[in-house]
């Protein structure tokens, strides 16, 4: 006794081999080639770098969107912060996860009578969250940075660094 009748089976079997599709074709192989060419994309990304550190917000406009009590920290202390984080390998390794990496680093530093008891990234602006990374080894190395009084007089200072 036949539970399932003839005509369903073949339906179900001409079914099934529709929707299989047959034998599909192989893969073109110049569908797979990339649509910019690596020179293209390092300029795209060096041009996306270059906008972000030309919009990056000035270290004035932080100290004024800080309020009072801040200042802008003079070029002697923006040039010291910027060639002490140029020393560390902070950059490196965030250029290890995106070597297009690029930003302005906004740090703040407290100058006490005797120098600085704190400096320490108060904002950035990077093209890749890689930038993460490097913020957060330049506060460790910021941690252990020490300057004497004569780069300002008793004030909290914002100074920008640029990553490129």
């Amino acid at each position: 006794m036949n539970t399932i009748p003839q005509r369903l089976v073949a339906a179900l079997l001409i079914a099934g081999l529709a929707a299989c599709g047959g034998d599909s074709k192989p893969a073109d192989p110049a569908a797979n080639k990339p649509t910019v060419s690596p020179d293209d994309f390092r300029k795209a990304q060096q041009a996306y770098a270059d906008s972000v550190l030309n919009q990056a917000v000035t270290a004035s406009s932080v100290v004024q969107k800080l309020g009072a009590g801040y200042e802008v920290g003079s070029v002697r202390l923006r040039d010291t912060l910027a060639a002490l984080a140029g020393k560390t390998e902070c950059f490196l390794n965030g250029r290890q996860a995106d070597p297009y990496l690029a930003g302005t680093v906004t740090f703040f530093t407290f100058m006490s009578v005797v120098g600085t008891n704190v400096i320490r990234v108060q904002e950035s602006q990077w093209t890749s969250q890689a930038g993460n990374i490097v913020n957060s080894c330049l506060n460790l190395a910021a941690a252990k940075w020490k300057l004497d009084a004569t780069f300002g007089k008793p004030a909290s200072y914002i100074t920008q660094a640029q990553f490129k």
